[in-house]
């Protein structure tokens, strides 16, 4: 689910028989969780939590932890950005997605 750019991961507790999200594009700790007791009620709770937490910034003076947009701007060399070019080319795909691949396969995430 995606709200005013924060993204939610949802998860279902079967112990407690709840769903619960948190918001997974701010950083290692997510600061907005919610939880509904079924599916339908979970869309607003999401909206909720977002706008609960915006305000509660607006109202502390915080700035709120704006969203990754998963958009970067990465500076390199001319001779690297040419190596970069001629094998996504190669590969038959984007650079942007070998810069994706590459990351993913330093840091082990996707």
């Amino acid at each position: 689910m995606n709200y005013k750019g924060y993204e939610a991961s949802i998860h279902f507790d079967e112990e407690d028989k709840i769903f619960w999200g948190e918001v997974v594009n701010l950083g290692s700790k997510s600061m907005i969780l919610f939880h509904a007791e079924n599916a339908n009620n979970l869309e607003s709770e999401f909206h909720t939590s977002v706008d609960a937490y915006l305000e509660t910034c607006e109202t502390t003076g915080c700035t709120p932890k704006k969203p990754f947009s998963g958009k970067m701007l990465i500076r390199t060399t001319p001779s690297i950005h040419a190596k970069a070019v001629a094998s996504a080319k190669t590969q038959g795909i984007s650079v942007n997605k070998l810069v994706e691949q590459a990351i993913v396969e330093r840091i082990g995430a996707h």
